[in-house]
C-alpha cells in the first residue's frame, strides 16, 4: 500500500469525522456557552484518546523541543476556538466560514515557507477552486451583516491558528504518535480553559442530554478527525492534507440530508461538485501510478 493511499484514507476518516462533527457541536451551542462547549468537548476528547495514547507512549520521542511543539499546537488551537466564537458574535456563521477557510492558502504557505514542502501549481489551482466552490456553496445565504470590521480579524486568526496547527504537528509528526499528540494538547488546553470562572461555572450547569451531545461532538472531531488527520500528515504534505480536508462542510450539509432530512440547494450541491472535482483532480494521477505499479 502506497504513502499517498495511506494518507488518503486517514484524510478522507478525518473528513467524515469533520462533516460529522459539526452537527452535534452545532446543536450543543443552543443551549451551552461557546467556551464551555469547547472544555467539554476537549474533556471528552482526552478521555478517548487516553487509551490509545497510553499504548502508543513508547513510539514517542520525549524532548523538549516535543514538548515545546505540543505546548504552542495547544495555545494555537485554543486561539483558533476562541477567535471563531468572538467572529460569530459579530458577523453571520456564513462570512465567517468564507473568511476563515483562507486556512487552506495560509497552510500552504506555511508549509513551503517553513517545512520547504513543494506545492505544485496543479494543487495551488485546486485549492482556489476548492474555496469557489465553498463560495458556491453560500451563496443562498450569503450575508455580510457586520456589527464590527474586527469581525475579519478573528476570521484570518481563527485560520492562521488552525494552519499553524497542521505545519507544527507535520514538523514533529515523524517523532510523536498522533494521539499522544492529540492527548498532550488537550490537556493544556482543558488545564488553561479550566482556570476561567465562566467556563467552571458553566460546566457545573451542564445537564447530562447536554453531555451526550458534547460526548458525540469530541469522538466525530477532536477524538476521530484530528487523530486521523494528525497520521494523515505523515504520509502527505500540508498541502494535500489541507485540500481533503476542506470536503467537511460538504460531509455535512450530506449527513445533514440523511440524518434530519435537511435539503441541499442546487448552490450548495454545485458548491460540492466543485470540490470534490477538485480533490479528484488533484489525487487521481497518484493514484493511477500507485495502481499500475502494484498490477
Amino acid at each position: 500500500m502506497s504513502d499517498q493511499f495511506k494518507g488518503l484514507s486517514f484524510a478522507l476518516l478525518a473528513t467524515l469525522g469533520g462533516g460529522l462533527y459539526a452537527i452535534p457541536y452545532r446543536l450543543s451551542l443552543i443551549t451551552v456557552e461557546p467556551l464551555t462547549v469547547i472544555w467539554a468537548v476537549f474533556l471528552w476528547a482526552f478521555l478517548f484518546s487516553l487509551p490509545g495514547a497510553w499504548l502508543a507512549r513508547r513510539q514517542t520521542k520525549y524532548s523538549w523541543k516535543i514538548g515545546g511543539i505540543a505546548l504552542v499546537t495547544s495555545l494555537a488551537g485554543l486561539l483558533g476556538n476562541y477567535a471563531i466564537c468572538q467572529a460569530l458574535n459579530q458577523a453571520s456563521p456564513t462570512l465567517l466560514i468564507l473568511v476563515s477557510r483562507s486556512e487552506i492558502i495560509i497552510a500552504m504557505l506555511l508549509s513551503w515557507l517553513f517545512l520547504k514542502e513543494f506545492v505544485s501549481i496543479r494543487v495551488w489551482l485546486a485549492a482556489v477552486l476548492i474555496i469557489s466552490g465553498i463560495v458556491v456553496m453560500k451563496m443562498g445565504s450569503l450575508s455580510f451583516e457586520l456589527k464590527d470590521w474586527s469581525v475579519f480579524l478573528w476570521a484570518i486568526t481563527a485560520a492562521f491558528s488552525f494552519a499553524s496547527m497542521q505545519v507544527m504537528a507535520k514538523s514533529i509528526i515523524h517523532e510523536i504518535n498522533p494521539q499522544v499528540l492529540n492527548v498532550s494538547r488537550l490537556a493544556i488546553g482543558l488545564v488553561i480553559l479550566w482556570s476561567l470562572a465562566e467556563v467552571r461555572s458553566g460546566v457545573a450547569e451542564l445537564q447530562i442530554s447536554e453531555w451526550k451531545w458534547l460526548a458525540l461532538a469530541a469522538f466525530c472531531g477532536p477524538f476521530m478527525g484530528r487523530v486521523s488527520y494528525t497520521y494523515a500528515l505523515r504520509y502527505l504534505t500540508v498541502s494535500k492534507a489541507v485540500i481533503i480536508g476542506s470536503f467537511s462542510p460538504a460531509t455535512t450539509l450530506l449527513f445533514e440530508f440523511i440524518v434530519f432530512g435537511t435539503l441541499i440547494s442546487s448552490y450548495e450541491a454545485f458548491g460540492g461538485i466543485i470540490m470534490l472535482a477538485a480533490i479528484l483532480w488533484v489525487f487521481l494521477p497518484g493514484l493511477r501510478r500507485s495502481v499500475k505499479l502494484a498490477m
